[in-house]
């Protein structure tokens, strides 16, 4: 009797491991239990990305690959523009009509501004956020440095002046303020706890 029920044991591990490699679709869809993903409706939000340059290190893009510059005559505390008017179609403000989805920006540095005519842009520490109207595909840095008060936007939100962020500290953490390796600093050292790095 008991080689009986190790035949059907045997035969039921087979039909299991069987239907394991089958290439049927379940009913009720494609996925395990019938069960299928679809892609995020990303078109109600606000894309930000960062994009790294051996000349400018760390900055923010919007969705397009454009970067996010800010100006030297606004004030971050309380956050507020001084590009109005004829500046403004040269230097089109970042709306803010929609939720942001950022990938390398801190979410507590992303905020909202009301401009005197109504309307929101995006802030980043504070710092109201541009791109400019000269930058037509991604990777264009046209407007860094104009007129001595145009910078790109860091991902901490600081200024860009040439290669590096101005304000960044060593221990923020951010892209813009890791050593590179053309600087010949070591890495740091991996933890040897065996603790799997979260």
């Amino acid at each position: 009797m008991r080689r009986g029920q190790a035949i059907t044991a045997l035969a039921a591990l087979a039909v299991s491991l069987t239907a394991c490699g089958s290439t049927q679709t379940p009913a009720g869809g494609s996925g395990a239990g019938g069960l299928s993903a679809k892609n995020a409706d990303n078109s109600g939000s606000m894309a930000l990305f960062i994009s790294n340059r051996d000349d400018m290190g760390w900055f923010i893009t919007d969705g397009d690959g454009l970067p996010l510059y800010r100006f030297d005559k606004d004030t971050p505390k309380p956050s507020k523009s001084n590009c109005e008017g004829e500046c403004a179609k040269a230097w089109k403000p970042v709306p803010a009509d929609k939720p942001v989805m950022a990938t390398g920006v801190d979410p507590i540095s992303i905020g909202v501004l009301t401009r005197p005519d109504g309307t929101k842009q995006l802030t980043i520490a504070g710092f109201p956020q541009y791109t400019f109207a000269e930058d037509k595909v991604a990777g264009d840095l046209k407007g860094q440095g104009k007129g001595g008060t145009w910078w790109v936007t860091a991902p901490n939100g600081a200024k860009i002046t040439g290669g590096k962020a101005q304000n960044n500290s060593k221990s923020s953490g951010t892209p813009g303020t890791s050593p590179s390796p053309s600087t010949g600093q070591a890495p740091p050292p991996a933890p040897t706890s065996g603790a799997p790095g979260y």
